[in-house]
């Protein structure tokens, strides 16, 4: 009786046993694909990853264009329905027993779709993102300005053809910083410039859009705290019109307290709607001359150390030739009275508490070169006011190599003043201006560049600003906040299904 039990016993023990191997084989077979899984996702993770850190490395190193069919290096395969293979180099990072496979699909020199496959074993991960990379420069907008509100206004018929830039320092989030009325706006090409001012700027850019080749400033309007007013029939962009080369709707809109006025978001036509908050969070700073620098308590400071100075606070008709410089850091300043031409490189510091260019509007002041003046006192640091009283405008045209920014002229001052007198209207300007405190551009100024100010107000009759994107690249010795600064963006990630390795 016994060796019978016993035989039940073990036969039972062995179906036991079995049934337990075979239960934790399952279990280990099920653990190990989702590790398979995870590390595919990982491993397609690490593709894109590379991928973005070759596409900011590529502009950095100074080739900005990522349709040239490389990519920091990286080769760019054939395209199969839009969608290039990159070709890494032979030399490749440990990936244990997987790898990733990576195509992009190019939109222009500035926008690509990522497409990255992770595969460990039989398991294939996809994950995909949207990458654009863009000039965060204040330097990179028709108008960046440090605050808002009462101090700084688009009212009236002014308008801004370009990216708006508003920190909205010191505002609430039920605080306008920024409040337009009447036919203003926020435009995205040169449909309503002069010709006399077209011909002076390099061609407005163009970018693919709805399947169009057009004309577009890639003009965003962010404000990181205040609202927007929108009152009457003044716009941000405008509703898109197929088939006439130019780009209506604004590229963006990033306003985190949102629309007011008698129209608010209703006056509102742009790419990725109205309810996108700011998404830049602190990573672009006002460039304050009180800023401390290398080797300096300030930037001011800094300034003062490498300008050549001049005594002169007023160039136009009724002053007489001039000429200072070169010094040892190669500033120099000329003045034709007779030709009304002013030739200017480096740094220029007018010892003093302001500057005036220019008589009234018929007096044209023409300049060449590439320098920057600067209004500041010998003692006691005091940055002082600048006011054009007349046309400011690059030498020559665009198409001859000359015109604007090839000769580029840049203002520092406290506070600049662009046709402050009622008389002084339908002036024409060429420059980077930057006040430390304010901007005021009025009438009929028609005015290719930027505005960085901590307060802006640009308003009556129809006053006209047009950003000049080659201008952030190209900018004037100098300039507070002057270095390009390349901002990789990433947006609209999502996993796919796991096909087409």
């Amino acid at each position: 009786m016994v060796l019978p039990i016993v035989l039940i016993l073990t036969v039972a023990l062995t179906i036991t046993g079995l049934a337990f191997l075979n239960a934790g084989v399952m279990e280990h077979n099920l653990a190990s694909r989702e590790v398979y899984k995870n590390q595919a996702f990982y491993l397609a993770e690490a593709g894109l990853e590379r991928t973005l850190w070759n596409l900011k490395e590529d502009y950095e190193s100074g080739d900005r264009d990522w349709s040239d069919g490389d990519l920091n290096g990286v080769t760019l395969g054939g395209a199969v329905e839009g969608w290039s293979e990159l070709i890494w180099p032979p030399v490749e990072p440990d990936l244990g027993p997987g790898t990733y496979l990576v195509r992009v699909k190019v939109i222009d020199a500035n926008k690509l779709w990522i497409r990255s496959w992770g595969k460990v074993k039989d398991k294939i991960k996809v994950v995909q993102a949207l990458a654009r990379i863009m000039n965060a420069s204040p330097w990179n907008n028709a108008i960046f300005a440090r605050g808002g509100g009462a101090g700084g206004v688009v009212e009236g018929n002014a308008l801004a053809a370009g990216s708006i830039h508003i920190l909205g320092e010191g505002l609430t989030s039920t605080d306008f910083a920024m409040d337009i009325s009447g036919t203003a706006g926020m435009r995205n090409n040169y449909n309503d410039m002069a010709l006399e001012l077209l011909a002076k700027v390099p061609p407005c850019p163009q970018a693919s859009f709805n399947g169009e080749m057009i004309d577009s400033l890639g003009a965003e309007l962010r404000v990181k705290i205040g609202k927007v007013g929108l009152s009457g029939t003044a716009t941000i962009g405008e509703a898109d019109v197929f088939g006439n080369l130019s780009k209506e709707t604004a590229d963006g809109v990033y306003v985190s307290d949102g629309y007011g006025g008698n129209q608010g978001e209703l006056n509102v036509s742009s790419d990725n709607g109205t309810g996108e908050p700011y998404d830049m969070g602190a990573y672009v700073p006002f460039p304050s001359l009180m800023d401390p620098y290398p080797g300096y308590a300030t930037y001011l400071d800094y300034l003062y150390d490498n300008a050549l100075l001049i005594n002169e606070n007023k160039i136009s008709s009724t002053v007489a030739d001039f000429s200072h410089g070169p010094d040892i850091n190669g500033n120099s300043i000329s003045w034709n009275q007779s030709e009304g031409k002013l030739t200017i490189n480096g740094l220029i510091r007018v010892n003093g508490d302001f500057l005036d260019l220019g008589e009234e509007k018929f007096e044209a002041i023409e300049y060449s070169g590439e320098g920057t003046i600067l209004v500041a006192r010998d003692n006691g640091g005091i940055v002082g006011s600048i006011q054009v009283h007349g046309d400011l405008v690059a030498e020559g045209t665009y198409s001859a190599g000359l015109g604007f920014p090839h000769n580029a002229l840049g203002l520092i001052a406290g506070e600049l003043a662009l046709a402050p007198d009622p008389g002084e209207s339908q002036l024409m300007m060429t420059g980077a201006f930057f006040a430390e405190n304010k901007v005021t551009s009025r009438m009929q100024n028609e005015i290719a560049g930027s505005f960085v100010t901590s307060w802006f107000d640009v308003a009556d009759q129809v006053p006209r600003l047009y950003q000049v994107p080659d201008l952030a690249l190209n900018l004037p010795p100098f300039m507070p906040g002057g270095s390009p600064d390349w901002y990789l963006i990433v947006g609209e990630w999502s996993e796919l299904p796991p096909e087409g390795w």
